[in-house]
């Protein structure tokens, strides 16, 4: 599970990214209707931009089925668990940005193919993010750095232009003292 702070165009750079390398992949909108209760034709969207929140990567020359996604808490107990991997997308909204989520299951023994589809996606999420982000820590006057966050490289520009607003007040870009350099307030 890792948290990205991405724009639209940093989704659409995933996307491609992740195409290019596995053109089998589909997405699919967890939370569209899915014409029957087991299908191996569930909602599949050209574009993650058209996937208003829950986005499924899946690769049907791995699992041609896959089964209705059940809305159960642990993943090991969801039907969906090691087929697909999960993009929860973030919100852009009045210029502030909030993280998605993206995460998969893994195990031994599962299939090889499975697991390079994990690869390829997170080959695609390394090579499109970049990990620039500290947290502000109150009351210290310091910041940390943030390992479990990831910007894409379009959020990171704009940030730093300051066109747009990380969604939690405490994140700022690093290396923090350039960007004090740059007249960047904290």
């Amino acid at each position: 599970m890792k948290a990205l702070l991405l724009l639209p165009e940093d989704e659409l750079a995933l996307q491609a990214a992740i195409v290019a390398e596995q053109p089998t992949v589909r997405l699919v909108d967890e939370r569209a209707p899915w014409p029957a209760m087991t299908t191996s034709r569930p909602p599949a969207r050209d574009s993650v931009l058209d996937i208003e929140r829950s986005v499924l990567i899946w690769d049907p020359s791995i699992h041609p089925r896959l089964p209705r996604p059940r809305f159960t808490r642990p993943a090991r107990r969801s039907p969906l668990a090691g087929r697909v991997v999960r993009l929860d997308r973030g919100t852009y909204v009045d210029g502030v940005l909030t993280a998605s989520v993206i995460s998969a299951v893994l195990w031994d023994g599962m299939k090889p193919e499975m697991v390079s589809l994990f690869s390829t996606v997170w080959r695609a999420v390394l090579q499109g993010t970049s990990g620039y982000l500290v947290r502000w820590v109150e009351g210290t006057g310091q910041e940390q750095r943030i390992f479990g966050m990831r910007i894409g490289h379009h959020a990171l520009a704009a940030a730093r232009e300051g066109r747009i607003s990380l969604g939690d007040e405490r994140m700022r870009l690093y290396p923090p003292s350039q960007e004090k350099a740059r007249g960047a307030h904290w």
